[in-house]
């Protein structure tokens, strides 16, 4: 396909996806912010274990303490459960810390273990069901009465993904794609394979660029509607500007890591991209860290840690639904966990334990690299702009 049908095409497909943005539609509609249950309802006298490396330093002890701290903030903000977790520590040996949990009369549910191989070495202890369990990381073997809660990368190019099938869809025509990639790198292909495993139409151009050297990406991308970008955060700055930036003539949207960086924020303004709502809408975290009996370190409102943060909240929520599953003897079979709107994303749970679907919100980075919440709306704005170089430039609010 030349470049001019692909304009053609873009220019079709513009006045429904144009009419879409003034006017919303039920399938897209505004970002919906998250709205934890009240209460979280443990079963009554339920007892809890948090497995986790607390005696680890650096920054797998920093990751331990914001799991830790998110976890308490939504325990104390629950009127209705008082009752603090103990935690037994993995650091030496997660196998024989859970089994001194297993054998008690009444063993607690257990939050954790949170490495993948303390993981493994859990799921190989195991001989029943029971204690019902909520692992903080994935694995490839499935298990009775054990969930698997992970914040897997991968889940951002899979929403970015849905987003632009959810634009194609409601405009009834062709949105062409193109990913744009790091080159020579297995974290950016997983990514890359991710998104398009997801994506409903084969994309136009897949573009693996050189870090550090990209040259010049637009002619490459040219014949797409909307350009997926996969970038480390001291790279995206300098592959969104290779793209043309905010005058490239169509929306990019990348994962996270594109947003990390603050030191450059101001070089990515427009660009589009996905996180956990806890980072994405501000006011929201605001609100939910003004309504808290603590406050959260600064490190827990932004990047990695931030991450870790709204796991620790979301642990504790979906840490209900398994006890109440085990307590009513399923130990979870056949009742599928789900948190529609937790920190994290919107999650759901298969009946045996897998993370199903983990959809995160999406983001913009405004004037002077001030980042929000953004509509899908606001995407499907910008696609409409087709090639009118600031036609989609307005900032997000933060």
């Amino acid at each position: 396909m030349n470049m001019q049908t692909a304009k053609l095409s873009a220019h079709v497909l513009a006045p429904a996806i144009l009419a879409l943005a003034i006017g919303g539609c039920a399938n897209l509609g505004t970002q919906v912010e998250p709205a934890l249950p009240k209460t979280a309802k443990y079963p009554k006298d339920q007892a809890i274990a948090l497995l986790l490396p607390t005696s680890a330093e650096g920054r797998l002890g920093d990751a331990v303490d914001a799991i830790e701290a998110g976890y308490s903030a939504a325990l104390m903000r629950d009127p209705k459960n008082s009752r603090k977790p103990i935690t037994e520590d993995t650091g030496s040996d997660a196998s024989a810390a859970y089994a001194d949990l297993a054998k008690v009369a009444r063993p607690p549910l257990i939050i954790g273990p949170l490495l993948k191989k303390d993981v493994t070495a859990v799921a190989d202890a195991r001989s029943d069901a029971s204690p019902a369990m909520l692992a903080l990381n994935e694995i490839d073997q499935s298990q009775t009465g054990m969930y698997q809660f992970a914040l897997a990368p991968e889940d951002e190019a899979k929403t970015a993904a849905r987003i632009i099938n959810e634009l194609r869809r409601a405009g009834g025509g062709t949105l062409r794609t193109a990913i744009v990639y790091p080159s020579a790198d297995p974290w950016g292909e997983r990514m890359r394979a991710a998104f398009e495993v997801v994506l409903d139409e084969e994309p136009v151009a897949q573009v693996a660029y050189t870090p550090g050297r990209p040259g010049d990406l637009g002619p490459r991308v040219d014949a797409a509607d909307i350009v997926f970008l996969v970038a480390r955060p001291r790279e995206a700055a300098g592959i969104y500007a290779a793209l043309g930036g905010r005058a490239a003539g169509m929306p990019v949207i990348a994962t996270s890591h594109a947003a990390d960086s603050k030191s450059d924020a101001a070089d990515k303004a427009g660009l589009f991209y996905v996180d956990v709502p806890w980072l994405v809408n501000q006011d929201m975290a605001r609100e939910y860290i003004a309504r808290s009996p603590s406050k959260p370190k600064s490190d827990y409102t932004k990047g990695e840690l931030g991450r870790l943060y709204a796991m620790g909240i979301d642990a504790y929520y979906l840490g209900a639904q398994v006890a109440k599953g085990s307590a009513r003897g399923s130990t979870g079979v056949g009742a599928p966990l789900a948190l529609p709107a937790g920190m994290t994303g919107d999650l759901s749970f298969t009946t045996t334990g897998r993370l199903l679907s983990r959809r995160l919100a999406l983001g913009r980075i405004g004037d002077a690299g001030v980042t929000g919440p953004a509509a899908r709306e606001d995407l499907a704005a910008a696609v409409a702009a087709g090639d009118a170089p600031g036609a989609a430039d307005e900032s997000a609010e933060g």
